[in-house]
């Protein structure tokens, strides 16, 4: 019995997570921030719990601070006011480019220096921001597919890393990959955002012209009761996908 009362307290605990990210996540796509602060919020979700807890290595400390000094100095180049976390396009294209080419070398060093750590991860994931903006994703991609190496196997980092590496695969058109990576992020059972990833792999399978495999995804959304969860214009579109088979299985 004791050991029943203990699963379903993890179960009611990652229930509250996942409820938490949805609202995280909402937020997130409305509003324009960094993705690495983006990906600093929605791991703030799970700080309070083990699930997130028991996940941190003893050099993630010293690791997060040269991620915090590098990421200050880098908000200061930008224009920041002290103690931001964001900060306004500066007006001068060259002050941001040149800030940008200067850093995105600091946060790689971060990311080498400090392989197998979360900070390592998401400094890496900041250097592929810059990379991407810079206009070089080809470089962004590098950078993310390291920093999946120290995020480390099934952790929810790795997971947002992910998503982030799918986000710019739909952008150059690579459908099936980014399908691939939302799913793949999508199988962490304990990830909270594994409902939106799964959402996300059908939409892309459906643009990769994969109508099949979309619908199987949405399938088991819905048998997962989570379908109310996940984007409603996703929703839509596949349920009409499922409609059109459902007509021709009958014609």
């Amino acid at each position: 019995m004791a050991r029943r009362r203990e699963t379903n307290q993890a179960d009611e605990t990652l229930h509250q997570i996942e409820e938490s990210f949805d609202r995280v996540a909402h937020w997130v796509s409305t509003q324009r921030v960094p993705l690495a602060l983006a990906a600093l919020l929605v791991l703030a979700v799970a700080g309070g719990s083990d699930l997130y807890r028991d996940r941190r290595s003893a050099g993630d400390d010293e690791a997060a601070e040269a991620l915090a000094e590098v990421r200050s100095q880098y908000l200061s180049a930008m224009g920041a006011e002290p103690g931001a976390l964001v900060f306004a396009e500066p007006a001068n294209p060259e002050v941001a480019r040149s800030a940008r080419e200067r850093f995105v070398a600091k946060f790689e060093a971060v990311g080498q220096e400090h392989a197998g750590s979360s900070a390592a991860a998401l400094a890496l994931l900041e250097a592929g921001n810059l990379h991407e903006t810079l206009g070089a994703p080809h470089l962004a991609l590098d950078d993310w597919k390291a920093a999946l190496e120290s995020a480390g196997a099934g952790t929810d980092l790795e997971a947002l890393l992910l998503q982030r590496m799918a986000r710019a695969q739909e952008d150059a058109g690579d459908w099936k990959a980014a399908a691939e990576s939302h799913e793949r992020a999508g199988r962490d059972p304990e990830f909270p955002g594994r409902w939106h990833a799964l959402a996300d792999a059908a939409r892309c399978r459906l643009e990769a012209g994969e109508p099949d495999a979309a619908l199987a995804l949405f399938t088991e959304l819905e048998n997962a009761d989570v379908v109310d969860r996940v984007p409603a214009s996703t929703v839509a579109r596949l349920r009409e996908l499922k409609a059109s088979h459902q007509r021709d299985a009958t014609s």
